[in-house]
């Protein structure tokens, strides 16, 4: 039988290592075919900057404001650009042009192309100034005519025209194309641009979009949004500048479409390899997933698998994992301990993949395909990792717009020890924490103390709850004698922590403890007084004080107690010398430390009394300042 096993899992191991390669090779030939664009839209806080590069080619499209001039020219420095051979200035404002000055005098710069339309500023100055005396050859370009960068070719498309009301109008717009994908870097070009690019009939249809302006509602007119029609939407701003860029509203047009925002995300690197777009990136928000481009839902023609997008599979080293249509049957025989990772796959004929998507559906509960949410997966797998009892629901999207939405066989998932932890107690406050956290006893019981302990144990339910009480000051030792229930009254005086431990049924453990709590019976204890002078301590109310013990100059004494019945409500002290009677001698001092200076000869009488009346009185040994 072990040895069956053994080969069991030797099988799954060798399936998985076989889906890994499988998928690395396919990546591999993709990006052997063709030329690679990669498009880095930097973090320069509230300003535009895009770095470009192909084929040994760089390109940078503006250089944020002057203050983030050398995170640009640092960044370039990383990646080993000494050189660039490109630069385009959209417009002349200092969010834009500003961080050019810094790269333009630490950069070599082969080509700047700039607007025809220059704006009068100190930094507008400071960097015409740089680029006459780098001696940079500058390019106004003619509206249609293009350039070659590397494996892309780059048309200029605005401005159409001059004169304009808003001198944002006048920055630079350009298409990027790579194969089958596209960019397009609007600048800071508002409606009267966008109107004008329209009705020239430029091509503006683009994957990534680099969103005009900031998302300023001047700019990104509902005309124009549906004729670029981006798949990525990217925002370069910064919230917590004045302007107060993302606009909500710009945000709301863009949610057919992933919004990246450089603020959130940083330096957004994407990759075309004139198929696809990749990034590592994480997007500020995902697109709506609808597919009708009328009514947004799906329907029985785009959901049925094609020459377009077939061969719909998913595969995992359990083996136990299948695609079955939506109308499928479920039930959840397969039971996984351990993070399940599932792979999936299709072939999309003259396409490629899009995107796959998927959703976690909970076992039991009906869902509504166009109301739910999907997930998208980067790299075509998705590893499952928190208890889960269902299936998953996956919807392949190709670049033609096919769609076909397929489910897994159900399965049953129980990886997470107890989660959700907490204390119901008489005792306010008490929490439930990690064992090593720290905290102080400032907790108090007002009367014997009830606990009550829960847990959310997942889908394999609770299998057992047990307590160990821990006094201050004693360490911890898992090991020691547990107590089953998951309730307990402490009648007796305690002051410590109570250690807590939920098994589930699949063995998962976890351990927490409460927070330190103080639960007194009677009057305060533990009283003591603290000073240097060790051999100063409480006596016996009664009992005689030795020869006293000499201190020079001054000294200093701290009185501490623990206190029950919801804590301190005083500490009081008197000094009284030697042959008075503390009860006639002076008054009683609040305060929970005392100074006596030189020439005093006796003892100390302390009272402390909690919030509930009760009173301990102590009182020091006789000492003399000399």
């Amino acid at each position: 039988m072990m040895k069956c096993l053994k080969k069991a899992r030797l099988a799954r191991l060798l399936i998985g290592a076989i889906f890994i390669v499988l998928f690395i090779v396919q990546h591999k030939t993709i990006d052997a075919g063709s030329s690679k664009l990669t498009v880095t839209f930097l973090n320069v806080k509230q300003g535009d900057a895009a770095l470009l590069e192909s084929d040994g080619k760089t390109m940078l499209i503006d250089g944020g404001p002057t203050a983030e001039g050398n995170t640009v020219v640092e960044y370039l420095k990383a990646k080993g650009i000494n050189k660039l051979d490109y630069m385009i200035a959209t417009h002349d404002h200092a969010d834009h042009i500003g961080g050019l000055i810094s790269v333009c005098k630490e950069i070599e710069v082969g080509k700047i192309y700039r607007t025809r339309q220059p704006y009068i500023d100190a930094t507008s100055t400071t960097f015409n100034h740089i680029i006459m005396t780098k001696n940079i050859a500058q390019v106004y370009p003619s509206m249609g005519s293009t350039i070659q960068f590397g494996s892309a070719t780059i048309t200029f498309i605005a401005p159409n025209s001059s004169g304009y009301s808003s001198y944002n109008d006048n920055s630079l717009v350009v298409r990027i194309v790579n194969g089958r994908n596209s960019f397009l870097f609007t600048g800071d070009a508002e409606f009267q641009s966008e109107s004008e690019m329209i009705q020239k009939g430029y091509e503006l249809k683009s994957d990534v979009l680099k969103v005009g302006h900031h998302s300023a509602l001047t700019s990104s007119s509902d005309a124009f949004i549906q004729a670029v029609d981006p798949s990525i939407s990217i925002i370069s701003c910064d919230e917590k500048h004045q302007a107060g860029f993302p606009r909500i509203t710009t945000l709301r047009k863009l949610t057919d479409s992933n919004i990246y925002r450089t603020d959130i995300s940083g330096n957004i690197e994407m990759v075309s390899d004139g198929f696809t777009i990749t990034t590592e990136a994480i997007p500020y928000s995902y697109a709506k997933y609808g597919i009708d481009v009328v009514t947004g839902k799906v329907t029985s023609t785009n959901a049925k698998e094609s020459k377009n997008l077939s061969k719909l599979s998913a595969t995992s080293m359990s083996g136990e994992i299948t695609l079955n249509k939506m109308s499928a049957d479920e039930d959840y025989d397969p039971i996984y301990k351990s993070p399940l990772t599932i792979y999936f796959q299709a072939d999309c004929g003259i396409s490629s993949i899009e995107s796959i998507e998927y959703f976690l559906a909970e076992a039991g509960v009906v869902y509504n395909l166009n109301q739910i949410e999907w997930t998208k997966l980067d790299y075509r797998y998705v590893t499952l990792a928190n208890d889960f009892v269902g299936c998953i629901y996956v919807k392949f999207v190709n670049q033609l717009g096919n769609v076909v939405i397929r489910k897994t066989n159900g399965f049953t998932l129980d990886v997470k020890a107890p989660t959700n932890c907490k204390v119901e107690s008489t005792v306010s406050g008490l929490n439930l924490v990690e064992v090593d956290e720290k905290n102080s006893y400032s907790r108090y019981g007002y009367e014997p103390v009830h606990l009550k302990f829960l847990a959310d144990f997942g889908v394999s339910e609770e299998e057992k709850t047990e307590y160990m009480l821990v006094n201050r000051g004693a360490g911890f030792n898992e090991n020691r004698e547990w107590t089953e229930g998951n309730e307990v009254t402490i009648e007796d005086t305690f002051i410590g922590r109570v250690y807590v431990r939920f098994t589930d049924g699949a063995g998962h453990e976890k351990i927490v403890k409460t927070t330190g709590f103080t639960w007194i019976e009677g009057s305060p204890i533990n009283t003591k007084v603290v000073t240097r002078k060790t051999e100063i301590t409480y006596i016996g109310f009664s009992e005689e004080s030795p020869e006293s013990i000499e201190v020079k100059n001054k000294l200093t004494l701290g009185f501490k107690a623990d206190f029950g019945y919801g804590g301190k409500k005083s500490i009081r002290y008197k000094a009284v010398a030697v042959g008075e009677n503390y009860k006639t001698s002076g008054k009683w001092i609040t305060g929970s430390s005392a100074v006596l200076k030189k020439g005093f000869e006796g003892c100390v009488y302390v009272r402390y009394t909690d919030k509930a009346g009760h009173t301990v009185t102590r009182k020091t040994n006789n000492f003399k300042i000399i």
